[in-house]
């Protein structure tokens, strides 16, 4: 079959258009809970920000944390050979 005929063939199957899942209108309205929620949101970042900043100001560095970050995970790897060793060697 060529190409068109395949676009052909795929054009009956699904006819209809496409409708979205969201109304227009329902989507549109902000209810009075949406709003207290975006406010919650927003002071939920002020107050993780103010933190962030405080702990820069400390001399605490981005780069450290994910070092600190991965030397955590190799430490977890590490942990988990070793758990394993000892569950063989306990058989």
């Amino acid at each position: 079959m060529d190409k068109t005929a395949q676009k052909r063939s795929l054009k009956r199957k699904h006819q209809t258009p496409f409708k979205s899942p969201f109304q227009k209108d329902s989507a549109s309205r902000v209810t009075g809970n949406d709003q207290q929620t975006v406010e919650q949101v927003k002071e939920k970042l002020s107050v993780i920000n103010k933190e962030i900043e405080e702990l820069k100001s400390q001399g605490l560095k981005e780069e450290e944390l994910h070092t600190h970050i991965d030397k955590l995970h190799e430490y977890n790897e590490i942990k988990d050979i070793g758990q394993l060793v000892l569950g063989r060697l306990g058989q």
